[in-house]
């Protein structure tokens, strides 16, 4: 079942402009990358559970497809970060995002996939303005 996502996931990059403007990947994403970020969004790192096997929320977690990003950016260096450290939108007195919940079990190499393929799916996305 998750595999069948691998191919259309692959062709993003693959493939030819989708608009007047092409959306490059960023600089050292590769297919493969996207490819293991998929496995680990549905295995590992349980993304699915809060944002929905097709990355389109639940009552947990928000929607990665579509809409602008709440906590940040939206490129691919903020959403590892945000990967790595935060992600409910609740913000601590300091003002900073809290993290998920539970622990973070995926490692650096591991959590940059997660993000790279979460960039995949949700490129058409507008970048809002930082926060700071």
């Amino acid at each position: 079942m998750r595999t069948r996502w691998i191919v259309p996931v692959a062709l993003l990059f693959l493939s030819g402009p989708l608009s007047a403007q092409a959306i490059q990947p960023p600089a050292g994403v590769a297919v493969d990358q996207v490819a293991a970020g998929l496995t680990l969004y549905h295995g590992k790192g349980a993304c699915a559970a809060c944002h929905g096997d097709l990355g389109l929320g639940t009552t947990e977690g928000p929607e990665l497809i579509t809409g602008r990003w709440t906590l940040g950016p939206g490129t691919y260096d903020w959403l590892v970060h945000i990967s790595r450290h935060a992600g409910w939108g609740v913000t601590s007195r300091d003002g900073d995002p809290q993290p998920m919940r539970g622990p973070t079990v995926l490692d650096s190499t591991e959590v940059a996939a997660v993000a790279a393929y979460v960039w995949s799916i949700s490129r058409g996305r507008g970048v809002s303005p930082s926060p700071n």
